[in-house]
């Protein structure tokens, strides 16, 4: 029998587990919290013949197994990839990786196809194992992947039908050595493409699209593309706050007149009439209907989708009202670009909730934004001394520093006056993992403590 060895034990290591036993392998699962230790781990690759190891997203290259198994040549591949090489390959695949708005991205595309009629299903950093999925064995047309950067590391092999990167801000640094290391990684989303497939582009992303022009890039990009843009350019665009779609996606809206735009595309949504709102909504709701016009989604359907779907949990999330006060759980705004979109969604006056760990990101434009926007400012976690430095910079002093969201809500409850019309923000600008497990425990217990302390 031969030998694999799974390295971590969260749903994505669990579903390798199960996939790679339901195809005859012994495996071990190292996870030093609940399962074999790394020690236990190397002990295993100095001893035995294994075949591979299966890397969870999260654990990191300088792991001290992973340099043993480099030292052995031993094989270390992603979850994704293992689930790839044994999925059905009639199943159609759509990727979908970026800085921002992956999670609702990938969520909706999978919402429209369930809601259209189609076979589909979730998978990847959306929180179900793609390795589960596959090893189910359920017969389905589509899989909707979102994919972080840590799943297109290591030359990943899966070939998607359809991929698109939403948008690219800076994110991870302690995980990459430079910005440019984590942008390159997400155009791995491409490398598997081929001239029948498609790569939806995002016209108005500067950052994307001056990568999109080195060679090393181009050589990664061998579909068709898509273009898609919130103003009058590309395939699928905004005109007179109208959605329009070119009725041959091979043409492009730029220097067209407006007869011309007329004639040669046709309408499919008012803006105003999105369920999801802000500008950032907009570019996610832009790449599913790119998806829709590639598959041939009745232009109905996706009206009537568009104009319905719900939010997501921890995206701009309207929980709870004392009041004419607001509660927002954004949990999900894990990064700067995140939290600068957050603030914008809003016209009333705004009171935040930020702070979390230090991802040595640069927080300038953060602060700025505070400045312009926001009333006042409550700090939790590691990095509140680091963003209170920047908010002196700029001489705003309306903040305060209340470390825990607990102090932060009994703060709110005892100073604030919720018979004036505002939002009180919970967007953190990064990660908590100080505090908190993840962004979706984060967002828990944010709303259960402010139903808690507020609720009566």
């Amino acid at each position: 029998m031969e030998k694999a060895l799974v390295f971590g034990a969260g749903l994505s290591g669990l579903g390798a587990k199960e996939l790679l036993e339901k195809k005859g392998y012994e495996v071990y699962l190292i996870d030093d919290k609940v399962a074999k230790t790394s020690k236990e781990g190397i002990e295993i690759l100095n001893n035995e013949k294994i075949e591979f190891i299966v890397k969870s997203p999260g654990i990191s290259w300088k792991a001290e197994l992973l340099q043993v198994a480099k030292e052995k040549n031993v094989q270390v591949i992603s979850e994704i990839d293992l689930a790839y090489k044994y999925m059905d390959k009639n199943i159609k695949v759509f990727s979908i990786t970026g800085t921002n708005g992956k999670t609702t991205t990938a969520t909706k595309i999978y919402e429209l196809l369930d809601f259209v009629g189609y076979k589909a299903r979730l998978a990847g950093n959306a929180g179900f194992s793609f390795a589960k999925l596959v090893a189910d064995e359920e017969p389905l047309e589509y899989v909707v992947l979102e994919l972080s950067s840590y799943q297109l590391e290591n030359n990943p092999q899966i070939h998607s039908n359809i991929a698109g990167i939403i948008n690219l801000t800076p994110d991870h640094l302690t995980r990459y050595k430079t910005v440019e290391d984590y942008y390159i990684t997400k155009f791995n989303i491409f490398s598997k493409q081929t001239e029948d497939d498609f790569a939806l582009i995002n016209l108005d992303d500067p950052v994307f699209l001056g990568l999109a022009e080195r060679e090393e890039i181009k050589s990664l990009m061998k579909a068709k593309n898509v273009y898609l843009s919130k103003e009058k350019k590309g395939n699928i665009f905004v005109y007179n706050d109208e959605i329009r779609i070119m009725n041959d996606l091979a043409d492009r809206a730029e220097n067209l007149s407006e007869s011309e735009i007329l004639e040669k595309s046709r309408f499919l949504i008012k803006v105003g009439d999105l369920a999801l709102k802000g500008v950032h909504n907009l570019e996610n709701m832009l790449f599913l209907i790119g998806v829709a016009a590639i598959v041939k989604v009745p232009d109905e359907k996706v009206v009537e989708f568009l104009s319905s779907t719900k939010a997501l949990e921890h995206r701009l999330e309207n929980f709870f009202v004392k009041g004419n006060t607001t509660f927002i759980n954004d949990s999900k705004g894990t990064n700067v670009e995140s939290t600068l979109k957050a603030i914008d969604s809003f016209n009333n006056d705004i009171i935040m909730i930020l702070g979390g760990d230090d991802k040595k990101i640069d927080n300038t434009e953060l602060v700025k934004r505070i400045a312009e926007k926001v009333e006042r400012v409550y700090l939790i976690g590691d990095n509140a001394p680091l963003l209170i430095d920047d908010m002196e910079k700029i001489n705003y002093k309306n903040y305060k520093n209340l470390e825990t969201l607990e102090n932060v809500l009994n703060y709110i409850k005892e100073n604030e006056d919720f018979k004036k019309d505002q939002t009180i923000l919970f967007s953190p600008a990064t990660s908590s993992f100080c505090q908190f497990r993840s962004f979706e425990h984060r967002g828990k217990v944010f709303k259960e403590l402010t139903v808690k302390i507020l609720g009566n």
